[in-house]
């Protein structure tokens, strides 16, 4: 995908060829290379690179304020580094990556939201970054991290930051990398709490700057697109962003809209919804259909376009396909989309554990049924997440709605929404206004009342868009309902299980293969009220995409225990048998 791919090391050079050679293939998408002793980069897709008085800067993205691929942004923000230091992006806005490479240090600079996705390892050997884990797994050998392990099953994600793999890490939101004499810091520059207050709010004042910041954020990136089409569905996010923009052009039927999914009639739907606001404003409205019987076909692709970040490398595994005809077919170059950063919708947290539930992060105790997934029960990886959740919880703010919405943006952000995005970018530029930097800085000072259920930016809708308020809000989305697709698709469950069957350790494949039985059968058992339980369809699909993770063959100590420990309770017909 676009972005910086590059290596500190000795034999730079040879080791960059390597990665290069894993990355995901876009036919036609350039690169530039940059190359001196001891380091090496290449730039695909927007931007390029610059170097003055030994100081090499490379950049892929676009800037907030400049044309979309100005060739001047490298040389503008090189100058800008030789004056102001590592500083050099406070008040930038945009979606970027950012590589300064001094005589003694290497600098990687991440966007405001992290909108571009970025990995990186280091070791003894040096430093190594690029937007897909893959190039980073041929360096050096990996070890499997059991508490993301452990959570990718729970969550469908891993912890935000991290990966399978304890070496490969992935930059956060506004953070920044330091590279010196072997060592690494990440440092980030700007707070990301949220505000404790529960006190009035001047609603009117506050309504004028939302609105205000609101329509900027969305037309400064308008105007940067090219190709643009909006992702329209029946929700308040799209649906803001799609007036905004209709209000400010001259022709409506010259805008592009795009709605995708299944059962695209399906009565108060999102797409039912965005057709009748096609309609009503006469754009160019393209509804694709998703066909989830390509998942065989289109796995191992998206697989690699999104690096298995997400159970969505199997769910969505065909979006894929509709990203390739957007831009082949429909000639369009940008996509925007809704994601945003109001917190969860619909919804009051009232306890700790609450919250924690609702964004994929329970305590593991509340996990119905974990015990049976991981060979020899798991429990050194189930501690160690729960060691990790915990410690989200202590760095959070306390109150249940601060903690709510902070790790609404710290984790579930970063880690599961942009990965929505970040496999798009192979073919598309993506690009999300309600994440602006002065929008997020406006949410997180809300007091608790008005961030809740996204009170006040409906409450700016319902004041700039009244007249479009008789066009209802969808009722239902247009998305795969997994448990009865796989019901009427045995090409797909067949997939399915023939990578559940072949699991590799610590997955127990026996149970996970019980599952999609019993799934199948309609069997499936109910765990007592108040217990965390992972829909049976999620669960065999995060399976599924670990599963391709480990047939990689990370080294794991996870892996090494859970065997020891399965032939301490097996048999010795059964151990001479599995482990001979």
């Amino acid at each position: 995908m676009p972005g910086l791919t590059g290596v500190v090391a000795a034999e730079a050079g040879g080791l960059l060829e390597r990665m290069e050679a894993v990355l995901f293939p876009v036919a036609g998408q350039g690169a530039e290379r940059g190359l001196a002793p001891g380091f090496a980069f290449t730039v695909r897709g927007t931007g390029g690179f610059r170097e003055r008085a030994g100081v090499w800067l490379a950049f892929e993205g676009h800037l907030l304020g400049r044309p979309f691929g100005d060739a001047s942004v490298p040389e503008a923000l090189l100058g800008a580094f030789l004056e102001r230091g590592e500083r050099f992006l406070e008040g930038v806005d945009g979606s970027f990556q950012v590589l300064v490479r001094t005589p003694d240090t290497t600098y990687l600079f991440m966007d405001p939201t992290a909108s571009r996705r970025w990995f990186f390892r280091h070791g003894p050997w040096g430093l190594a970054f690029s937007p897909e884990v893959a190039p980073l797994r041929t360096l050096a050998p990996c070890t499997v991290d059991g508490a993301n392990l452990a959570q990718f099953l729970v969550g469908g994600r891993f912890f935000a930051g991290h990966t399978l793999l304890e070496e490969v890490h992935q930059l956060l939101p506004g953070e920044h990398l330091v590279h010196r004499d072997g060592r690494i810091e990440r440092r980030r520059a700007e707070p990301d709490t949220v505000s404790e207050e529960s006190g009035p709010l001047d609603v009117e004042a506050a309504l004028t700057r939302w609105s205000e910041a609101l329509e900027r954020a969305v037309l400064q990136r308008w105007t940067q697109a090219r190709a643009p089409a909006l992702l329209l569905t029946g929700g308040w996010d799209s649906r803001f962003l799609f007036h905004t923009v209709a209000r400010h052009v001259e022709d409506t039927t010259r805008l592009c809209t795009v709605t995708w999914g299944q059962d695209l009639r399906r009565l108060g739907s999102d797409a039912r919804v965005a057709q009748d606001i096609a309609r009503r404003f006469g754009t160019r409205h393209l509804a694709l259909k998703r066909c989830v019987a390509q998942v065989p076909e289109t796995f191992a692709a998206m697989f690699q376009a999104q690096s298995g970040m997400t159970e969505l490398a199997f769910g969505h595994a065909d979006e894929l396909t509709l990203c390739q005809q957007l831009a082949e077919r429909h000639g369009v170059g940008s996509l925007f989309r809704g994601d945003e950063c109001f917190g969860p919708t619909g919804w009051n947290a009232t306890t700790e554990g609450e919250v924690l539930a609702r964004l994929s992060l329970p305590f593991t105790a509340d996990v119905a049924g974990r015990e049976a997934w991981l060979m020899g029960g798991g429990a050194d990886a189930w501690a160690a997440r729960e060691a990790q959740v915990r410690r989200r919880v202590a760095a959070a703010p306390g109150g249940v709605e601060a903690l709510r919405d902070t790790l609404y943006f710290r984790e579930r952000v970063p880690a599961f929404l942009h990965h929505l995005n970040y496999f798009k970018a192979h073919r598309l530029e993506v690009f999300n206004p309600l994440m602006d930097r002065e929008v997020l800085a406006l949410s997180r000072a809300l007091p608790a009342a008005w961030r809740t259920d996204k009170r006040l930016f409906k409450d700016c809708y319902r004041r700039q868009f009244a007249e479009h308020l008789d066009i209802p809000f969808a009722e239902r989305s247009n998305g795969v309902d997994w448990a009865r697709m796989l019901k009427r698709s045995p090409r797909v469950a067949a997939f399915l299980r023939a990578g559940l069957e072949a699991l590799p350790a610590p997955l127990v494949p026996e149970v996970f293969v019980g599952v999609l039985d019993g799934l199948l059968r309609g069997t499936v058992a109910t765990p007592a009220p108040g217990v965390y339980r992972v829909a049976p369809e999620q669960l065999v699909m995060r399976a599924f995409v670990l599963g391709q993770w480990l047939r990689d063959r990370p080294i794991s100590d996870v892996v090494k225990r859970a065997k020891r420990s399965r032939a301490r309770a097996a048999p010795a017909s059964e151990v001479s048998a599995k482990h001979a």
